[in-house]
């Protein structure tokens, strides 16, 4: 394992155990018993010399084990271009420095339907709950497709040996005449070892429409880019999975600029299905993870102890002025420091 990819393991280790109350409990109200370490837990974070990575791609890679404990990482990126590659690539081997490419698993073709295959992800992506709900580009966009899908971080399930993973979507491009689209947050699931994928429904989403043009929903300058980029960290301690993702703020007719980072978790046991996720929100966890509220996180500094942005601070849409007008008049956080926390 690379420097720093042991540099990402511990720091979403150490947050998990404060957002679950064992590493200074930021969430409100005392933590239950099942969310409370036996003991609290320190951590120390060494730097050492960078190291090679030989598979980058756009999805970062995320580990995870296979029912028979085979070592397994996957990746994936969906590029904009017609004839560029959209593909979920998968590695196996000893760990990270020894995997290689699985050709039966990352070309493998769904028998019952050729047109939907690993190496070429792009009828599975507009066919799935986000892709059946978006919307064509505008003639002449840069964007050849209605919705791009990532496969971004995977559980193997050790009763059933079924796969299941998280999806990052980007979806109806271009909605205000911008450069950019929409994102939302899918689950997925193979019960053949990841050769075949069937994207079930939605996971995670923010509280705003995501329908084209909707200036009912975004009547001033901006709009909300939506949840996406999803960090997937299984913490079987607490039994539950945490979900590292972030949002972004628009200025139509521009591009992003402001970038908010929130969590969600999930009981393990619940094997990601929809309704049981549920957003890290004004200090708890009680907000749903499709639609519900979310609060931006923010390092605990002597300026601020609770590690989140107070609710009336976040984002409105209703609010006019551009990003940084907005940010400036503290009517929203600026970019927050955590935004995806593997990126350090």
């Amino acid at each position: 394992m690379s420097a720093r990819r042991s540099i990402l393991v511990t720091a979403l280790a150490a947050l998990a155990l404060t957002l679950t109350g064992g590493g200074g409990g930021v969430a409100a109200g005392a933590p239950s018993a099942e969310d409370t370490p036996a003991a609290a837990a320190t951590y120390t974070v060494t730097v050492g010399s960078k190291g090679s990575w030989t598979h980058p791609d756009d999805t970062p890679a995320a580990p995870y084990l296979d029912k028979d404990g085979t070592f397994y990482f996957q990746q994936a990126h969906a590029l904009y271009g017609a004839t560029q590659p959209r593909r979920w690539t998968f590695y196996t081997g000893t760990d990270f420095d020894t995997a290689t490419r699985s050709s039966a698993i990352s070309d493998a073709v769904d028998p019952a339907n050729s047109n939907d295959r690993n190496n070429d992800t792009t009828w599975r992506c507009n066919n799935s709950a986000t892709g059946l709900e978006s919307t064509a580009p505008p003639a002449g966009s840069g964007y050849s497709q209605r919705n791009f899908c990532d496969l971004a971080g995977v559980w193997v399930d050790p009763d059933t040996g079924a796969w299941y993973g998280l999806v990052h979507n980007e979806f109806t491009p271009q909605p205000f005449g911008d450069g950019v689209h929409y994102d939302g947050i899918d689950s997925a699931v193979s019960t053949d070892q990841g050769r075949t994928w069937r994207i079930t429904s939605h996971v995670i989403t923010y509280p705003y429409s995501t329908k084209r043009g909707d200036t009912a929903a975004f009547p001033q300058q901006t709009y909300h880019y939506g949840d996406g980029d999803p960090r997937l960290f299984v913490d079987i301690a607490s039994g539950y999975f945490y979900v590292y993702y972030g949002s972004r703020i628009v200025e139509k007719g521009g591009g992003w600029k402001a970038f908010h980072a929130h969590v969600a978790r999930a009981p393990i046991s619940g094997k990601m299905a929809p309704g049981s996720w549920r957003k890290w929100y004004d200090g708890a966890w009680t907000e749903p993870g499709v639609g519900g509220r979310e609060s931006n996180m923010v390092p605990v500094e002597a300026s601020g102890s609770t590690g989140y942005t107070p609710v009336p601070d976040e984002y409105d849409p209703a609010n006019a002025g551009t990003v940084s007008q907005q940010v400036a008049a503290g009517l929203m956080p600026p970019t927050s420091p955590l935004f995806v926390i593997e990126k350090m």
